[in-house]
Formats: structure tokens, sequence, C-alpha cells
């Protein structure tokens, strides 16, 4: 980016600029009018100097350029005006006066809008482009980057510069047209008050400056800690559960303590130094008045200045101090604002950035070649080996087994292949092509990655897949099926310098991963699911997906045709004692005591266990019943004993997820409320709050979960006749918070899985979850409705970092990113997915068929998986070496091409 802030500005909006420049010459006559048009008034209308001799009219509207006497007092006349009494002169010449202020105000109205409008262009073509300069950082360099001082840069820190941007030109000649306009009339009027107003104008702009460097210092001082604030606090929260876990809480609180005692000093030292120079500009400025009444007078009493002149000249000063105290101020800002862009560009300007080339067509591989690594190495920032001197050379197509542990060169040797690191030695031929000489684009269309680290942006699962096909340039609507607004965002787009393209687009380059539609890319990514073993996976985030309306008629049936598919092959295969059924007059034992009360979805927070007691009308219910006594009494006993388990198990115990009560409740808490109770006096009854989190905590009880033999028939029917008062009486304002069990209708707000069981999968026996799940499967399978369910676990929500969704899938997805694209050279870790897989063997075999048509590089951490594959790399730490493996003939049994044997004869490693 171009390093000086004003050729930015200039380079980006010139012609904006221009415009606004010639708006502001074209108001100054009438400004100077304003400033002559007072004089007239009193001299004129209300003293009656243009009746003296007997006139009894006076020329109103004449038109007449006039010089002052010092500059030879020639004039032009424009117009020759019409005749008019005194008043008739006092009521024309005020209301011109008035009209010269609608004018001049509309002048600056037009003026700032398009000033402000101006500035937020700019400012969101610079964060468009410094967001764009950070995509053209080498990948390493990325990673060296903290995100929240990069997002503080580019949010915060340039928004100061964006509003700079429309005051850079346009703010000074304004603010110098609107000064010298005042400056040189107050002249025009006395020779000697226009003296001595230049003067303290001169020490205004001479000493105010010099005054001001030290806060321009402080206000350097104060970015560059504001910004390592922003660094550490997102460095802390992305630690967060770990801090707590250590118990370190206190220890970082204090360190951020520190580093805002340490803002707060610069900033309060910052605020003394700003506000003694606004006193002293303000002092220089209402100085001027005591010389203008003092001189001015004396002059007007000496009949050197008339009376009008000196009210003209006092009005026309009064414009001229603002103008030249935001003169001060637009250069406090400029010198401020051009160090903040210099420390900004500084973080984004290198000489090693990347070629995107974004352009060209990117044209594939020969059907055969090679790719040879000669001389690899890689140290890092101390000088230590990452990877020692590697080289080796493969056909393409082909196979190599990566083969090491964890964190050593395998994962390294990854990256390089990957394009993920640059900063290496050596050099990485592509059939003699460079790959540190690729551009993004052609190294992105030519080679597949998936490191040893998931990185998965907040999506759905389906985004995060597809991320690969999202070419430069989406499907675009035809011209007519445009509407305005969307034309303003394209037109709006491009004035900035942004991509006009928009976001809802069809970004997916179907023909650059040689597919034809949605079909086939459907097809494809259920293929990669597939050979990864992830299916069931999403089969069972489609499971818990909840059902929300709006659903079509023909939805809602089908899905109540699937409940009761369910329910018939259940009871076909003798598994329906797996499930305990929703019946409206029967307690539910594997349902908690709060879903059972209310038997049905809660869609709002209304009715949460939480605050559940403080609800009037539960509240209401619960007392009639006569169950807040009962349910305390349950929470109590709850709290005597998890306390009495929880004690000395360290965190994350199961025991910790089993008693959970769905209340999400601190073991602190419930040490409070242990010593609560202890001090209890039975004669007095307990605090509201204490209360409210004893009942929330029996709320979420299970009895066959957590087995503490607290709800007797008795109480279950007690809960009954509460579940059946609280349906019957529901105000008409609560409809919309339950959405009650109903074996004909659709629970909205529960889950798919909820909807086909219509129960509880009863607690303690082995391996119902999985019996049950194979048996939805197949019943809704039969019911047409699994492609459904497939696409809604696609479209279920993957969270920061995948944190949504389950290991296996975390794992998948940056190997499904890397195949989607059907790369020519695929470079794949499996090392993860394979740790968590129950079918290690068959992922890779599965993945090795269905890349056989690629050169692939399988990173592995077991080297009996690719005991067969010819060509090994075989990493010792940062040191590998490499072996040849299988014999061609077994290599062309699976269908791939074996390397030359006489090259293998030739790789050897120089460490």
């Amino acid at each position: 980016m171009e390093p000086n802030l004003f050729r930015y500005i200039w380079q980006k909006s010139r012609g904006e600029q221009i415009v606004v420049l010639a708006i502001i010459l074209v108001s100054i006559p009438f400004n100077w009018a304003s400033f002559d048009v007072p004089k007239r008034i009193v001299n004129d209308a209300i003293q009656g100097g243009a009746f003296k001799g007997g006139h009894t009219t006076a020329t109103l509207m004449d038109l007449t350029l006039r010089l002052p006497s010092w500059l030879g007092g020639a004039s032009v006349k424009l117009f020759e005006g019409f005749q008019v009494g005194q008043l008739g002169l006092l009521i024309g010449l005020s209301s011109y006066f008035l009209l010269l202020v609608l004018i001049n105000g509309a002048f600056k109205y037009v003026i700032n809008v398009r000033k402000g409008i101006l500035g937020e262009r700019m400012l969101r073509r610079m964060r468009y482009d410094l967001f764009s300069q950070l995509m053209r950082f080498r990948p390493e360099d990325i990673r060296a980057v903290k995100p929240a001082e990069i997002a503080s840069m580019i949010k915060d820190e340039v928004e100061p510069v964006g509003s700079f941007v429309g005051d850079a030109f346009i703010q000074p000649v304004f603010l110098l047209s609107q000064a010298l306009t005042a400056l040189v009339f107050i002249m025009a009027q006395s020779f000697w008050l226009g003296s001595i107003a230049l003067l303290i104008v001169l020490a205004q702009a001479i000493i105010i400056p010099i005054l001001r460097r030290e806060q321009l210092r402080l206000g350097r001082q104060r970015q560059i800690v504001s910004r390592q604030l922003a660094g550490r606090i997102g460095e802390i929260v992305d630690a967060g559960p770990m801090i707590q876990a250590h118990g370190a809480t206190a220890y970082v609180q204090s360190d951020i303590a520190g580093r805002l005692g340490r803002l707060f000093d610069i900033r309060y030292a910052l605020y003394k130094r700003k506000f003694a120079v606004k006193f002293l500009n303000n002092l220089l400025a209402q100085v001027t008045p005591f010389f203008f009444y003092a001189i001015g007078g004396y002059f007007a009493l000496q009949g050197r200045l008339d009376i009008g002149q000196l009210v003209a000249v006092i009005a026309a000063y009064r414009d001229l101090p603002p103008p030249i105290k935001e003169l001060i101020d637009w250069d406090q800002q400029r010198n401020d604002v051009t160090i903040k862009y210099d420390q900004v560009i500084s973080q984004f300007n290198s000489d090693d950035t990347l070629v995107l080339d974004e352009e060209k067509a990117v044209a594939p591989l020969p059907a055969t070649g090679e790719v040879q690594v000669e001389a690899l190495q890689l140290l890092d920032n101390r000088g230590q080996p990452l990877l020692t001197p590697l080289s080796f050379g493969v056909p393409r197509p082909g196979i190599v087994a990566v083969v090491g542990p964890h964190g050593g060169g395998k994962d390294v040797l990854g990256r390089i292949l990957g394009r993920q690191a640059t900063n290496y030695t050596g050099r990485v031929l592509i059939d003699g092509e460079p790959l540190a000489t690729m551009s993004v684009e052609r190294a992105s269309h030519i080679i597949g990655y998936a490191g040893d680290e998931a990185e998965i942006i907040a999506g759905s699962m389906r985004d995060n897949i597809l991320l690969p096909l999202q070419r430069h340039r989406p499907t675009l609507k035809p011209a007519g099926a445009v509407t305005p607004a969307e034309h303003r965002h394209f037109v709006e787009a491009i004035r900035s310098g942004n991509s006009p393209f928009p976001f809802e687009a069809d970004w997916t380059d179907y023909d650059g991963a040689g597919l034809g539609d949605r079909g086939a890319l459907a097809k494809r990514v259920r293929e990669l699911l597939d050979v990864l073993g992830c299916t069931e996976d999403v089969y069972s985030l489609g499971l818990g997906g909840k059902v929300m309306p709006p659903l079509s008629e023909e939805g809602t049936q089908r899905l109540i045709e699937a409940r009761r598919a369910v329910a018939h092959e259940l009871a076909r295969t003798d598994l329906g004692e797996l499930i305990e059924p929703f019946v409206a007059d029967r307690y539910n034992a594997n349902a908690s005591v709060a879903e059972n009360l209310i038997f049905g979805t809660r869609t709002t927070p209304r009715f949460d266990n939480a605050t559940l007691l403080f609800e009037p009308y539960a509240h209401a219910i619960l007392k009639a019943e006569a169950l807040i006594e009962p349910l305390a009494e349950i929470g109590a006993r709850i709290v005597a004993t998890v306390v009495e388990i929880f004690a000395g198990l360290p965190q994350g115990h199961a025991l910790f997820e089993r008693y959970s009560f769905g209340a999400n409740f601190e073991l602190e808490r419930l040490g409070e409320l242990s010593d609560i109770l202890a001090k209890q006096d039975m004669r007095s009854p307990l605090d509201q709050e204490s209360e409210r989190d004893l009942v929330a905590l029996a709320l979420g009880y299970i009895e066959p979960k957590h087995r503490l033999n607290l709800i007797d028939q008795r109480l279950q029917r007690r809960i009954l006749r509460a579940r059946a008062s609280f349906r019957k009486h529901l105000p008409a304002n609560a409809v919309d918070d339950v959405d009650f069990y109903d074996p004909d209708k659709v629970m909205f707000g529960a889950s798919v899985r909820d909807n086909l069981l219509f129960g509880r999968i009863g607690y303690g026996v082995v391996d119902a979850e999985r019996k049950v799940a194979d048996v939805v499967h197949r019943a809704l399978s039969r019911a047409g409705l699994e492609g459904a369910l497939y696409r809604l676990g696609l479209d279920t929500e993957s969270g920061i970092r995948g944190r949504y969704l389950p290991a296996r899938l975390r794992q998948a997805i940056p190997l499904m990113q890397a195949l989607i694209k059907a790369p020519q050279i695929a470079v794949l870790d499996v090392t993860g997915l394979l740790a968590i897989s129950d079918d290690p063997a068959g992922i890779v075999a599965r993945l090795r068929g269905y890349c056989s048509g690629m050169t692939l590089f399988l990173l592995v951490g077991d080297a009996n998986l690719v005991e067969d594959v010819p060509l090994r790399v075989v990493f010792h730490g940062s040191t590998g070496s490499v072996e040849a493996g299988a014999l061609p003939e077994a290599a062309n049994d699976a269908g791939r091409q074996p390397p030359r044997f006489e090259d293998v004869q030739r790789m050897e490693v120089r460490s």
C-alpha cells in the first residue's frame, strides 16, 4: 500500500476531492456578501446614510463590485437595482441577509455531507485494502500475527484515519476560505484592526502546534499500549479454559489491571496537555475583541471608522476564530492520523507478500510429470533445524508415505508441500516449476492440503466443506433481475474500491472442480464422507438438529409418518422397551422432573429450570400443588450427596457430567448451598435465591440417571396433577412459550431425534443409543427422509474452530476441503483422524483408492499402515530418510503408477 497518507488519499479520491473544492470556491462570494450586508443595514437603513441630502428613496439590490480605497477604489456595476424607502431598505437588506444565511448554510450542508460520504467511502476502501494485503501474507507470517491486534488495527485504529480522509484537502481549503474572507473583509474596513487580527492568528498558528508536540508523543504511546492490551486480552480469551483450570485467574487479572493502569497514566497526561493547550488557544482568541472594542471604538470616536464598519468588523471577527481554531485542530489531527497510518501500514507492508494472480485462468498440470524435492531445509527463528536437508522425487501420479511423530519433520514437510511454509531453503519443483514462485491461485488449484491442525471457521459444516470451491467471480443475476438496492450496493462497492460481488450469490466453481452441477457436487461430498467413515456422524448431527417453524404441511405429515415408522420398527425388532414414550397421564421416569411437569418443548427461556420458581404462573402451579417444599427438599438432598461425591475429584471427571442436573451449577455454588443448609434453622424459611437454586436442581433430576432414590409414586402423582393444571390454565401470553407433546403433532424446538422417538431412551441399557440410532436410520430410509436428515446434518453450525462438531468430523473436514476440489496433488495429514477411528486401515485403503489418479503425499504416524507404499519418507525428529517399499507389481495392482526405482536408488538425505 502507498506509505504516504496524503498521496494515498489523493490517488483514491481525486475526482471527488476536486468536486468539493470547486463547491468551496463558488461559496466564497456569498460568504463575503454576508459580512458586508450588516454594515449596510446599520449605516444605510438604520442611520439613514442612504437618504442624506434630502433623498427619500434609495437603491436596493444594486450589484456593484468595489475595491477598497487602499487598492484604488475602482468599481463595476452589475445591476442597477430599484428604489425603496427607508423601511423598505431595512426590510430588503434584512431579507437579503437572511437569504445569504440560508445559502451559506446550504453550502456548508452540501460540503459536509459530501465530505462525510467521501470519508466513509475511503474508510471502507482502506479497511478492504488492509484485509486484502493481509491475505497476501505468507502463511507463516499470518500465523505469527496476533488476531486481536490485526482486528483492532483494521477495525479501530484506521477509524480516525478514515474520518480524516474527508478533511485532508477539503477542510483546510474550506476553513482558509472562511478565515481569509473574514480577515480580508476586516482589513478592507480598517487596516489596523485587520493587522491586529492577523497578528493574533499568526500567534495561534505558531505557538499552539509547538505546544501540541507532546500530545503527539503521548497519542502515539497510547495507540501502541492500547494495541498491546487488545492482543493480550485476545491471548487470554483463547487460553481462558486453561487459565481457569489452573486457577490462575487472579494472576492474569493483575496483568490486565497493570496494563490498564499504564494506559490510564498516558491518557491522564494527555488530557492535562490537551486542556492546557485549549485554555491558551481560547485566551488568545478572546484577547482580540478587547483590541477591537478599544481601538475600533477610538477610531469611531475620531471619525476614522463609522459605526456600521465597526459592527461589520466585529461581526466578521466572530466568524474568524472558529475556522482558525479548527485549522489548528486539523493540523493536530493531521499529525495524529499520519502517525496512526504509518504505524498501521508498517504492519501490513512487506516485501515478502505472495502473488495472488486472481484474474488469470489456471491451467492444469499435464497428466504425467514429476515432483522433485531438492535439498529442502527449514530453520526456526533461532537457527535450529525444523527440517534437515532432504531430497527425493516422485512421478505423477504416484504416492509417497510420510511417516513420523507429531510435531516433527513430517508436519514441516507437509506444510512446505502444501504451500503453508515458504521461508525454506532448497527447492520443490512440480514438473520443473518451483513451488515457491507459483501464485496463490495456481497453487491452490493444483494442491490440496490438510494439515495437522483443523482450521474450521464459523458457519455450517457444508459451508466449510465447500470453501475451496468458492471462486473469484460468482454467478450473477441477469440485468433485469437486479433490484435497485442491489444495483446501488454494486455501484457503491466499485466507488469504494471493494469487491462488488454479493456474498449471497452462488460462488461455487463447478467446472473448475470437474463437476457439472449441484447433483454431482452432492455426490462427491457423500463419497468423501464414506471414504473417511463419517457419514453416520452427519446423520447423528441431523438427528440432533432442531425442528423449527415454519414447516410445510407435507413436511409435517412426513415427520409424523416417520415417527410412526420408527415406533413400528422398534416394535418389530423387539427394541420397543428401550424407549419410554411420552404419555399424557404417565410419569416418564427417563425424563427430568421439569420435562414431566411441563410435558412439552420450551421454545423460549420463560420456563427454564433456573428461573422457573420465580416465573409467576409456574410458581402459582407449584404452590397450588404443594410442590415447592418437596422439590426444595429433593434439591437439598442432591446437594448433600453431590458435594460428598465431588469431594477430592479432579475437574473434568466423568461424574461431573453425570450429576450436571441440567442446571450448569458450579461446584462452588453447590458448596455454598451446602454451607447454607448446614446453618439453616428449620423454623425459618430459606432465602429466595437458595430456594430457587434447590428447586432448579430438583427440576433437572432423572431417577434412572442419577439413582439417588428421591422420587416415589406419591410425588409422581402430584407432578402429574401439576402437569394437567399447567396445560389447562396456561395463560394466553404463554402459548408460544411451550409446545406440548402430542403424538399427532410436530414438536417445534425439539430435536429431530426427539420428534421421531417421541420419548426418552432408557438409562442404564447397554448400547441403547446405538441400537436405537440404527433403527431410526432404517425407518427413515423406508420413509424417504434419509436425504432430508443428511442435508440437515450438513447444515449444522460448526462454531469457531468446529467446537459444535464431534471430534471425528473436526478432523475430517480439512481432508474433505483438500479433496473436494479434485486437486492433482494431495498432501493429507490423516494422523488425527486415524487416532480416533475404529478402522484406521480401512480409511487409509479407501483414501488411496479415491486418490489413485492424484499424486498423494500421505502423512501418518503409524508406519504399519503404509507398509506396501512404494516410497516412504520416515522421520525421526527433524531428520528424514527415504525408503523404497513394496514391489512395482503391488503398486500396479492397487491402480497406482509406481516410482522409478532408478530414481529411488539415487534418493538420499543430507543432514
